[in-house]
């Protein structure tokens, strides 16, 4: 009985460990659609200022109205420039 329960409490610690690991945003995104740009950032980012842009990086899709931006996980550390040049679209 003291295995099972030892056991169990393994499983459950890992299982939740590896819930949290996928729950969590990896990298940085653009937000904002074309034409009228309305962005926030989803659950778990942040807004990284600095990186405002009418196009971000498809400039075929650029916004009439407000702007497209970038949102990095929450304990990201980095500056507007690194933030641009890794987020993915």
């Amino acid at each position: 009985m003291n295995k099972f329960v030892m056991l169990t409490f393994v499983a459950v610690c890992v299982l939740v460990t590896v819930l949290e690991t996928e729950a969590k945003p990896k990298h940085c995104t653009w937000h904002g659609t074309a034409p009228l740009c309305m962005p926030s950032c989803p659950s778990g980012k942040k807004k990284i200022p600095g990186t405002e842009s009418k196009c971000g990086p498809n400039t075929v899709a650029c916004c009439v109205t407000n702007k497209k931006f970038v949102c990095c996980p929450n304990d990201w550390q980095g500056n507007a420039a690194n933030a641009m040049a890794i987020a993915k679209e």
